[in-house]
């Protein structure tokens, strides 16, 4: 099915300079009578935090109101929480009021997903509109959101619709949110004053006395400088001068429009328009035209007419430069100039407006274009309104900044503060520090960008700060590494009167545990040749993968059981949520023939998904019609889970597994093979090479025997065993982790993860597919039977173990505060090792016989959130970490908890924060 578009959708979707004319019936459902919208049914009681698909099963009618339109026949929200998921291309319709629900509902709509909004809708909880979907909303319709909305899609309104949005309005880089007409209307922080930011393109079509407007509702804007545009089409304005607002009631206003990303079309002869910042907003200011002048206003406008650069608004944080530099509300231009050996300082005082652009010994109005004056001197201090500390190196003289210089460049500009910002340029070979009588950080310094531009010397020791007094406690969130290249390990030390940065390859482990510094060795294992392979990836929400699996066997209704109850075939919409929700996966349970029709059916819901055929190296697990002898196993003894062990000394064995494995690589259906239990153990303590041994030298061949285009991932990398297992990333495409958290023998409890943590960061860096797993838990359903009692002691047997106690045996009931608690650490985890080709795992068990939540999460509420590209590599400072996304920030704090709680007895305390 596709959506029809009228002439209304048409104009909103269009980029031409035509005025808004509606024509009667141009969307579909507008006529829709109201007796018709009473024929269905909303009294219908749903699930507690059950997901709907929706499914375009109705046969033509496409109105949120039909139940058929879901795929558990339920609409949302009636009685109890539920998120919607609109998947690709689906079609949605509101022409009937959709404002029956008493519960909040999560809306997300995917790539290529409309919704023709004509009538009301609620949406108390968040919306996502994810690249490539669109919607249009029209009439007199009012679209009420009410927390956040996350769009990265196509917005379109018009006529006299309205939309309520409780707290953030967010639009992403790749967003266009279209507003035609003067009567249209976007309302954000309805609920709570936040902070809305715009980073992608609005486009204005004017009606005849103006335009319809953004109102934040007294929060804070924040415009992406690089990225944010505004086109105005004014062909259908018939006013003369004016101040037209387009966004307003913004309480600070950080960043400005640039001057090449705004383009106003249509204007009536003798009209000219500007898009300016005022103290509140932003403006269309209209001159001429024989009307009368605009209204007064002291804002400055979005660009300095003499430079083209952008100038911040009365409220904006300052203009960065790119050296060392503390700002302040007022603004400073700088520039470092390398010309030889002396160090000298370089200080600026300013006491201007922040409206102005200053500089040392010059107070210009801020349309004059200004330059510095650089002073040499020993030590200057400064009053609190100093802005510049800049790090100069010249030939024994005074270089003023109007001077030839060389200067650094960014690839990321340092975060606007909230306050005052220090940025530390490094220099090819480091820093020159920052002395001081007083503390360090000092108190009024709310954070620090560190800038690795130009750094090339490697590994080492920088000293940032001497000073008399050291703020230890200084929050590591407010620190920020940014542009440093590949390969490194930070970390910040506090000394008694230093500070410093300590700076590591990332194949150096020498700092560890005896038993890993000594079987570690330093060499670097090959970059990764061919990625053609690998899966998608982007940094739009969290980057996931998925395991699963499932009692096949159809079990009668009569003997089903809180452990087996979803037993029997994959339903479509599980198959589904595994295509969609993640970007690869790996299976190989039941038959080859039931293997392969579980990927085909997987490919016909996303064909971009990437299938692997699990291969167990170790023992056999019990799949069916492959071939397996008895002399293939191994007589009185047995591995995981009591499965009997493969017989490697067997020349037939190895050679049966290589071809079996290679054999279900290759499937039309298939992109590769995951090999598990990839360890020989009988090699611990260096008692025999772990390269060389039979079943060693059989995983190598599988994995050299696969074509390129073939993925090969393993369980491969795991910090107890000598050395890493980092040998096999020489052959492999990739590495699964699991089992992080676990420290043996003597080894520090923090420091399992500290080393997991490295290695998945030197495979990343080294273009290696990263498979990680973040379950602090492993629950399945069988634990679900009551016969099974918990666990009295650490290693009690035949028992469930304490740290699934509230997972299971909850008659159904989703454990969800408990669950969002193992999530928000294991996510703080995977965020300080995420780069690209790193996915996240994270459910307590990938057993989907009983409960969907206990192996499919794509419905908490943090998979859905925006991350966007990191800003710097992560920050150490202890055993707490930070690192910066575009739109996430996050600080992680481990600690050893009880071992009963979850992974090892190793937690953490998680802060979440939208990125500075």
């Amino acid at each position: 099915m596709h959506l029809r578009l009228g002439t209304l959708a048409a104009a909103i979707l269009s980029t031409s300079a035509t005025p808004h004319h509606q024509e009667e019936g141009s969307i579909i459902g507008r006529e829709l009578a109201a007796s018709a919208c009473s024929t269905y049914d909303t009294l219908h009681e749903t699930t507690s935090g059950i997901t709907l698909l929706w499914s375009n099963a109705a046969d033509g009618d496409t109105e949120w109101l039909n139940k058929a339109n879901y795929n558990y026949g339920y609409l949302p929200g009636i009685h109890k929480f539920n998120k919607v998921i609109m998947a690709v291309n689906d079609v949605g319709t509101v022409s009937c009021d959709a404002t029956y629900m008493n519960a909040n509902v999560y809306l997300e709509m995917r790539s290529g997903a409309t919704l023709d909004v004509t009538a009301n809708l609620d949406v108390g909880d968040a919306f996502f509109l994810k690249t490539n979907a669109a919607l249009t909303q029209s009439s007199s319709s009012i679209l009420t959101v009410g927390k956040n909305l996350y769009l990265a899609a196509m917005y379109s309104i018009a006529d006299t619709a309205k939309l309520s949005v409780g707290l953030d309005l967010y639009m992403a880089s790749n967003a266009k949110l279209t507003i035609v007409g003067d009567g249209a209307s976007i309302t954000a922080s309805t609920v709570t004053p936040t902070n809305s930011q715009v980073h992608g393109l609005i486009s204005y079509v004017l009606g005849p006395s103006g335009a319809g407007v953004i109102n934040l509702g007294g929060g804070e804007l924040t415009i992406g400088s690089t990225t944010a545009k505004i086109n105005i089409d004014a062909s259908g304005y018939t006013g003369g001068a004016n101040s037209i607002p387009l966004i307003n009631q913004c309480s600070t206003i950080a960043g400005s429009f640039n001057p090449a990303n705004i383009v106003i079309n249509g204007l009536a002869a003798g009209l000219s328009g500007s898009v300016v910042s005022k103290s509140d907003g932003v403006y269309l200011e209209l001159t001429g035209g024989g009307g009368g002048p605009p209204s007064p206003t002291t804002s400055s406008p979005t660009a300095n007419p003499t430079t083209a650069s952008p100038t911040p608004s009365p409220t904006s944080s300052p203009i960065q430069s790119p050296v060392v530099t503390t700002t302040t509300q007022a603004t400073t231009t700088t520039a470092q100039t390398t010309t030889a050996q002396t160090t000298t300082s370089a200080t600026t005082t300013t006491t201007t407006p922040a409206t102005t652009t200053t500089t040392a010994q010059t107070t210009t109005p801020a349309t004059t274009t200004t330059t510095a004056q650089t002073t040499t001197t020993a030590q200057t201090t400064t009053p609190a309104t100093t802005t510049t500390t800049a790090q100069t190196t010249t030939a024994q003289t005074t270089t003023p900044a109007t001077s030839t210089t060389t200067t650094t460049t960014t690839t990321v500009d340092p975060p606007p503060p909230s306050d005052s910002t220090t940025t530390i340029a490094l220099t090819e070979t480091g820093f020159d520090a920052i002395t001081s009588s007083g503390t360090c950080p000092p108190a009024d310094i709310t954070s620090i960008v560190i800038d690795g531009t130009n750094y090339v010397a490697g590994p080492g020791t920088i000293t940032l700060y001497e000073c008399s007094l050291i703020n230890a406690s200084y929050d590591l969130m407010n620190i920020r590494l940014i542009n440093f290249p590949e390969g490194l390990w930070f970390e910040l030390s506090y000394k008694a009167d230093t500070i410093d940065l300590i700076i590591k390859s990332l194949a150096n482990y020498k700092e560890y545990w005896v038993h890993v510094r000594t079987t570690y060795t330093t060499d670097e294992y090959p970059e990764q040749e061919h990625t053609d392979h690998f899966p998608d990836f982007n940094w739009d929400t969290i980057p996931t993968w998925t395991r699963f699996r499932k009692n096949a066997n159809i079990i009668p209704d009569n003997n089903k059981k809180a452990w087996n109850y979803n037993s029997g075939p994959w339903k479509d919409e599980e198959i589904e949520s595994i295509a969609k929700n993640n970007f690869l996966s790996w299976y190989g349970l039941n038959t080859p023939e039931h293997v392969i029709e579980t990927w085909e059916r997987i490919k016909s819901k996303d064909p971009r998904h990437k299938t692997m055929y699990y291969w167990n190296a170790e023992s056999f697990w019990g799949t069916s019609g492959i071939g397996i002898e008895q002399s293939y196993l191994s007589v009185g003894t047995v591995g995981t889970g009591g499965r009997k062990l493969y017989n490697h000394s067997n020349p037939d064995m190895r050679a049966w597994w290589l071809a079996h494995g290679l054999e279900m690589s290759q499937q039309a259906s298939s992109d590769g093979v995951f090999t598990d239990n990839t360890i020989s153990r009988e090699c611990d303590n260096q008692v025999c090479n772990l390269e060389t041994t039979d079943k060693s030298i059989m995983i190598r061949s599988l994995a050299e025997g696969a074509p390129d285009d073939v993925l090969d991932i393993g369980n491969y990398l795991r910090q107890m065993i000598d050395g890493g297992n980092r040998f096999r990333m020489a052959y492999a495409d990739g590495t699964y982790f699991e089992n992080t958290h676990f420290s043996p023998g003597n080894q520090n409890d923090l420091e399992g993860i500290l080393v997991s943590m490295q290695l998945a960061r030197e495979a990343s860096w080294k273009k290696k597919v990263v498979m990680w797993t973040g379950s602090r838990r492993n629950c399945g359903c069988g634990f679900n039977n009551p016969a099974f009692k918990f666990c009295r002691y650490v290693g009690d047997k035949d028992c469930t173990p304490q740290y699934c106690e509230g997972f299971v045996q909850t008659d159904g009931v989703e454990p969800t505060a408990l669950l969002e608690k193992d999530f928000e650490i294991a996510l703080a985890e995977f965020l300080m090792i995420v780069e690209k080709w790193s996915y996240g795992n994270f459910n307590i068990s990938p057993d989907a016989s009983c409960e969907p939540w206990r192996w499919d999460w794509s419905h908490m509420d943090l998979f859905n959130k925006p991350l966007g590209q990191p800003l710097g590599p992560p920050l150490k400072s202890g055993h707490t970490f930070s690192r910066h996304f575009e739109h996430l920030s996050v600080k992680l704090s481990l600690k050893k908890t009880d071992y009963e709680e979850s992974a090892h007895g190793v937690g953490g305390d998680v802060t979440f924060l939208p990125s500075l």
